[in-house]
């Protein structure tokens, strides 16, 4: 179901620790001497898509942009991805593949911990990584098997939580509380770091407050049933 990311060797972190991934993918590109020379130039490209994405939009990637960036002409960039669409839906890809192999190991740990830590370090890869995130939501309308196949992750991430719910209530019922809450996570820190909606942004500065709230709401209804 999950095509694995286009560069392996973005691998998991043993710590968890949010990551910048505009600068992730830079520091890739410059490590990346001694490789082959279709994987140096893919990856420079890739690095300066998500960069040029992160300062831009969406709606301002250009191939032009791209081939600026990475010092490449407009035929190199052909020989690797079709149009734009295809490297952003690339770009974001890995980004979220990243995130989800990056995601807290806490086995051992008590729920409370778990969905503490868990929080804690989805709020920071949503912080740090903000203006690329901004470009999202124009790429999903666009290609709408780009928001088919990250409706797919959201559905893993689910699986994960709901197989963490204690209690007997039934499987997809679990399943669909954590859905909910993936989506109430994503559309909260969406309007405050992303969008920067005028009556949540000032939440943005509040990194510690806010992780608090949702970590509140996401024990009343994981662990809704353990202290039952």
């Amino acid at each position: 179901m999950f095509q694995k990311a286009e560069s392996p060797d973005l691998a998991p972190s043993p710590t968890a620790e949010a990551f910048d991934y505009v600068e992730l993918l830079a520091q890739r590109a410059e490590g990346m001497r001694r490789r082959p020379k279709r994987a140096r130039t893919r990856a420079r490209l890739v690095a300066c898509a998500a960069r040029e994405i992160a300062a831009k939009g969406y709606e301002g990637l250009t191939v032009d942009g791209i081939c600026a960036a990475a010092g490449m002409a407009r035929g190199t960039f052909y020989l690797y991805y079709p149009h734009r669409s295809a490297i952003a839906v690339a770009v974001f890809r890995m980004f979220w593949t990243l995130v989800y192999r990056r995601r807290p190991r806490l086995r051992g740990r008590s729920l409370a911990d778990r969905i503490r830590v868990t929080n804690a370090f989805y709020l920071a890869v949503y912080s740090r990584n903000a203006p690329f995130l901004a470009g999202q939501p124009s790429l999903s309308r666009e290609r709408t098997d780009f928001a088919e196949w990250h409706d797919r992750m959201n559905h893993r991430w689910s699986l994960v939580i709901a197989a963490n719910m204690p209690g007997d209530i039934p499987r997809d019922e679990k399943i669909l509380r954590a859905r909910a809450l993936v989506a109430m996570a994503d559309d909260l820190l969406s309007n405050i770091f992303t969008a920067r909606t005028p009556s949540m942004r000032q939440w943005a500065n509040q990194p510690d407050r806010l992780a608090a709230c949702l970590t509140h709401l996401w024990t009343r209804i994981v662990a809704e049933h353990e202290r039952t």
